[in-house]
């Protein structure tokens, strides 16, 4: 069932490990080629481009760029009620945690001449997948840091496959107050939005988690818009001990494989007893769930188990992976969780990765494939920017004004930039 298992005490598995990390740093070329065309047409050719690829990549023929206020009206009355309730109470936690972040930033200027001004971006563009599965949740955990950071222009992208309109995912917007709704999706999105076309603004900035496209696009993007992280494909990794309960792991395993095939599931275990009683289960119950052929697929093409002797040995393993989600899968007394390199950290057996993914009030919007080694999870610092501002006042000390004007002069002298130093010079104070 996993593609990969490995014993830490084994010989050899150092290669074998580091084998297998280097296999997540992969990017194909064709992508790179592919998401490159794409970008120049539309930035040569602009609505038309835009229309031509998503008429062929997504059988949908755009006749109108933006859904509409009753197309919104309608997908939220199609939803059920008891849904409806549910995403509403999510975003509730949400706003709730992202404003008490805010808060705790203290972006008030300190009494200085010197200080910093903090400010939201003018505009974002959350990037919602829509290809393989709804994802309704994402809406919310994009917008949520967005609007506490009091980002003005707030716009949504999402692909509308063969003209389908995800009802789902309309309604979250709605939830959200995210009025200004694209039918785009994939690279030509990102590639529209990031440099603006006849119908499509240009934004700031663009977070949200897509397909290998998507993220393409992003990189090579990025510098003409603000992008949150190049994300990979989703990860767990799961440490459990002889105390850990095999069924909640097992069933933690599948939920990360579920996602899509590309997604990783990695088990790092000190017990044999515990990792067998874990692949039986998950032999046992995959069969009777309704996306079993990907969890299939994703556990014989990214699975991996690691045996390990003790939980020591788990510290290397895990800040080698950085991993997305990281769930210590017993009551911890041994790790110091600020040792460890992850997106987002669940300590205890309790602390299930699925209700992060819906209502815990973080953003499920993590760094991937290594990024958390320099990448944080989507925050409401992702929608703010900050400048320095300088109002020099030579009068209330004039000696130490004049003493900055000195050291400039020998700093500017020094490195042959005259007019730097007669610039400062010519202010100095009598």
């Amino acid at each position: 069932m996993f593609s990969n298992e490995l014993n830490i005490s084994n010989k050899g598995f150092d290669l074998d490990f580091k084998n297998i990390l280097s296999k997540k740093e992969f990017v194909d070329n064709k992508i790179i080629t592919s998401v490159s065309k794409i970008i120049q047409d539309i930035s040569s050719r602009g609505d038309d481009a835009v229309i031509q690829i998503t008429k062929k990549l997504d059988n949908h023929l755009i006749e109108g760029f933006f859904v509409s206020e009753e197309e919104i009206n309608n997908s939220f009355e199609k939803v059920d009620k008891e849904i409806i309730a549910a995403l509403e109470f999510s975003f509730d936690n949400i706003i709730d945690f992202h404003s008490k972040c805010m808060d705790s930033l203290h972006l008030e200027p300190f009494d200085s001449e010197i200080y910093r001004i903090f400010k939201p971006i003018r505009s974002a563009l959350l990037y919602v997948p829509g290809g393989k599965a709804s994802y309704p949740s994402s809406v919310l955990m994009a917008a949520g840091p967005a609007i506490a950071s009091q980002v003005k222009e707030i716009y949504l992208t999402t692909p509308f496959i063969k003209g389908y309109i995800n009802d789902l995912t309309i309604a979250a917007a709605k939830v959200a107050g995210v009025k200004k709704i694209a039918k785009l999706g994939g690279a030509q999105a990102i590639a529209a939005f990031a440099l603006g076309t006849e119908s499509i603004p240009k934004v700031d900035k663009i977070v949200g988690p897509g397909n290998s496209y998507v993220t393409q696009a992003k990189r090579q993007l990025f510098g003409k818009v603000g992008i949150d992280s190049i994300a990979g494909p989703s990860e767990i990794v799961v440490l459990a001990d002889e105390t850990s309960s095999p069924e909640l792991v097992a069933w933690d395993l599948m939920a990360q494989a579920e996602h899509d095939e590309e997604a990783s599931s990695i088990l790092i275990c000190t017990s044999s007893k515990v990792i067998n009683k874990i692949k039986e289960i998950i032999e046992n119950e995959l069969p009777h769930l309704g996306r079993a052929s990907i969890i299939k697929s994703s556990l014989k093409n990214n699975g991996l188990i690691i045996k390990i002797e003790n939980l020591d040995q788990s510290i290397k393993l895990i800040n080698s992976f950085a991993p997305e989600h990281l769930n210590l899968a017993f009551n911890n007394q041994v790790i110091d969780v600020k040792d460890l390199i992850a997106g987002i950290v669940l300590e205890g057996p309790d602390a299930a990765v699925s209700l992060s993914d819906y209502v815990l009030g973080p953003s499920h919007i993590l760094p991937t494939n290594t990024s958390s080694r320099f990448s944080s999870p989507l925050s409401v610092e992702d929608f703010m920017v900050s400048s320095t501002k300088v109002t020099m006042k030579p009068t209330l000390n004039k000696d130490l004004y004049n003493k900055l004007i000195d050291k400039t002069s020998i700093l500017a002298r020094a490195e042959g930039l005259t007019a730097h130093a007669i610039s400062a010079e010519k202010r100095k104070k009598d």
